[in-house]
């Protein structure tokens, strides 16, 4: 009886290591895959990642090649491309939650702005995808119970975000669909999540709204208001 259940408690042991193998063999790819099916339904459109790579050991990490399709009716099929993120991690803030991330840096990101014939943005309208993606309940009840459940989004703070050498290509249909190039104004972020942090879809959501909000009103200013007054002085 004995041997029957050190054998048992063997095999679990096994099991278990094996498990944890895996999981830490393969959590570049599951954070990929976890990225493209909660961005993807997030945003309503296709999100896709070419890679992810994480160095626990050393608190840093990056993503490359992460776009964000546009919605349909749009003439550019893409929304972000946001080149490469680094990632330095707060690794004594994995024993709990909120996990911290100390920095997210996205070198070269690319915003496309896509004002099609309705008049409508596609960024606005990814924007209220996002939003409308968000629980709606969000007292601390509704929290506790959604913790219960075991199926409450990890909570996060994230020190700081920043945005370099961007780009911004905007297409406009009632200015002839001509395709504009613009320099993406830097952006930094600070202390998102405040003390008891935010879920990563609610992160998400404020971090694409202000890169939404600073593209867009970089195409306001330097293509659409300077094509107004273009057309007022031949007028």
């Amino acid at each position: 009886m004995k041997k029957i259940i050190l054998s048992f408690v063997l095999i679990l042991i096994v099991a278990i290591a094996g498990g944890v193998y895996y999981v830490l063999s393969n959590l570049d790819n599951l954070i990929k895959e976890a990225i493209e099916t909660y961005g993807s339904e997030a945003t309503q459109t296709a999100v896709r990642v070419e890679s992810v790579k994480l160095k626990l050991t050393e608190g840093s990490g990056g993503i490359t090649g992460l776009t964000i399709d546009n919605p349909e009716g749009y003439a550019l099929p893409l929304a972000f491309s946001l080149g490469t993120i680094r990632l330095g991690i707060d690794l004594q803030s994995l024993q709990q939650e909120p996990y911290i991330i100390n920095e997210i840096t996205v070198i070269a990101p690319e915003v496309f702005v896509a004002i099609n014939k309705d008049n409508k943005t596609n960024l606005n309208e990814l924007k209220n995808n996002l939003m409308a993606s968000l629980p709606a309940a969000t007292d601390d009840q509704a929290k506790k119970e959604s913790t219960k459940k075991g199926d409450a989004e990890p909570r996060l703070i994230i020190r700081k975000v920043k945005f370099a050498d961007g780009l911004i290509k905007a297409k406009v249909a009632a200015l002839d669909n001509k395709e504009y190039k613009l320099k993406l104004p830097a952006i930094e972020l600070n202390d998102l999540g405040g003390k008891n942090g935010l879920t990563p879809t609610e992160l998400a959501s404020e971090i694409l709204s202000r890169l939404t909000d600073s593209a867009s009103k970089a195409v306001k200013e330097k293509i659409i208001d300077a094509k107004l007054d273009e057309l007022k002085a031949e007028a």
